[in-house]
């Protein structure tokens, strides 16, 4: 093969690419262009990512509904708890990367094979502080392509496949919507600990530069996990509503700073399942008011958080 054909099969290489780029980005096929709805589902999405301010998203379940609110100082709430920023994150890039490709059906008939029929379909509407109307769209099933979905608009009974990861960031239990880190400690702050496990309650000191139990050095090893947790507690999963503990309570733990103010209480109690226990928090929620957070931790945390006494003293 001469270097001239080569030249010339690179060059048209180089075009098919670049008009395939070009037809990803207007939004797929040129039918999708020329039909109304198709215009309108673009100009919809068109920055729907920008300035959201509040989002609804509306499952078939009633467990499945979220109301993810953005505060004043740019964090996320989801019904009222901390949201986590990943998830919203992911919703944000879902909705920045979405593009209208083909259609699909017109017939209503369709809509509930494709998941975007009125009653068993999820609702999302975005809400941005630029706009005043909200954007609202059906999202259905998986497309015919990874990653892409079947969407329609509520008032329309065209069926359009949307590119992109849309199914994945929208149709998610309303639990792993929350921030599953309940409390968080700046751990260098902590000047004692006090511990209580079944009937025994102990404290440690941070004395200069290392840890103490009494006058006896404290494992270091031990203490630093201890100290890890405090730093990132993290739920295994949440409790329905607030839960009281009540007298069911058999271990604790408290991390108190320089003038003996609490930086982080938890109180934990055990389930039927050996593996999982059930805490209360008094960290972020409480501290923006929203009481404590009920939820469910496994029991190799539990140990790391509120380890034996005799684990921990007789450190070097």
């Amino acid at each position: 093969m001469s270097e001239k054909t080569l030249r010339i099969i690179v060059g048209v290489a180089v075009l098919l690419v670049a008009a395939y780029a070009l037809t990803a980005m207007v939004g797929g096929s040129t039918s999708a262009d020329r039909d109304g709805t198709a215009r309108t589902l673009v100009r919809a999405l068109a920055g729907a990512s920008k300035g959201l301010s509040l989002v609804r998203i509306v499952g078939p379940e009633p467990g499945d509904s979220v109301e993810l609110v953005r505060g004043d100082d740019g964090t996320w709430t989801v019904n009222g708890r901390p949201a986590d920023s990943a998830a919203v994150a992911r919703l944000e890039e879902a909705l920045e990367g979405a593009r209208v490709g083909h259609l699909v059906a017109t017939n209503p008939d369709n809509h509930k094979r494709l998941g975007v029929a009125a009653d068993s379909t999820w609702r999302l509407e975005l809400h941005r502080a630029s706009r005043g109307d909200p954007v609202r769209l059906l999202v259905g099933n998986n497309g015919p392509s990874y990653p892409s979905a079947y969407v329609r608009l509520p008032d329309s009974d065209e069926v359009y496949v949307l590119l992109g990861n849309l199914v994945s960031a929208v149709r998610r239990p309303a639990a792993e919507w929350r921030d599953r880190i309940v409390v968080r400690v700046d751990t260098a702050a902590v000047r004692r600990v006090v511990v209580m496990r079944d009937e025994e309650t102990y404290e440690l000191q941070r004395d200069s530069a290392r840890w103490v139990v009494g006058d006896a050095p404290a494992d270091s090893v031990t203490v630093g996990d201890l100290l890890a947790e405090l730093a990132r507690l993290e739920a295994q999963a949440f409790v329905e509503d607030t839960v009281a503990l009540g007298d069911g309570v058999t271990r604790s733990v408290v991390a108190l700073g320089e003038a003996g103010d609490t930086l982080a209480l938890v109180r934990i109690a055990p389930t039927e399942q050996s593996w999982t226990w059930r805490a209360t928090a008094a960290g972020k929620a409480a501290a923006k008011g929203l009481g404590e957070d009920a939820f469910e931790l496994s029991s190799w945390r539990v140990d790391r958080i509120t380890p034996e006494k005799g684990k921990v003293a007789g450190g070097q």
